[in-house]
């Protein structure tokens, strides 16, 4: 995040029909639940949990990832169901640069409900207003078409491609790039 602790209690943010709030060992199994689903972690660089205590240690590492400021990693909660149900991180931003990096994952239940976008819109707006970022981007593989488009409704531009650009499952993938500034965000009607 910073050089410097930039917040000292994890923030809290709300949707309309989301709560994004720091996750607890009491999320262990919500998050099992869907991280155990192989479709879930198809795109992603970790394999599918296969026991709870992977859950768990994804847990710790979200609240360690914190307390060194090193990113923010929020569940998202469904309010009407009071369910955990994915997460969404910001990390990697400093005070000099400014600029962000954003990650997300969800129950495949949920996939295709505009979710992930409008958590996504709600990390945008708490980076440029709250943390002053100028930057906020986003990367995900390029076969995962689902995943560039929630970051093209959210209003980021593609600008590229990164060619074999990280190294998981046994294999190099290629990542597409997208990212929105602060002054496009400000002057774009969706917000």
């Amino acid at each position: 995040m910073s050089d410097e602790k930039p917040l000292d209690n994890f923030p809290v943010l709300e949707t309309e029909r989301l709560l994004l709030r720091k996750l607890e060992v009491s999320d262990s199994e919500d998050i099992f639940e869907y991280a155990s689903v192989p479709e879930v972690a198809e795109f992603l660089i970790w394999n599918p949990h296969t026991k709870i205590s992977d859950s768990l240690d994804f847990i710790q590492f979200a609240q360690e990832q914190f307390e060194t400021a090193s990113s923010l990693i929020w569940g998202i909660v469904l309010k009407a169901e009071k369910k955990l149900i994915g997460t969404i991180d910001l990390r990697g931003f400093n005070s000099v640069h400014r600029c962000g990096d954003v990650g997300y994952v969800i129950s495949k239940k949920y996939w295709n409900k505009g979710i992930v976008t409008e958590a996504f819109k709600e990390i945008v707006r708490f980076g440029f207003t709250e943390l002053n970022l100028n930057r906020i981007e986003a990367h995900c593989e390029e076969e995962n078409p689902g995943s560039w488009k929630v970051m093209e409704k959210v209003g980021l531009k593609y600008e590229g491609t990164l060619r074999e650009k990280v190294f998981f499952k046994d294999k190099f993938h290629s990542m597409k790039m997208h990212s929105i500034l602060k002054r496009d965000w400000l002057s774009n009607d969706k917000n």
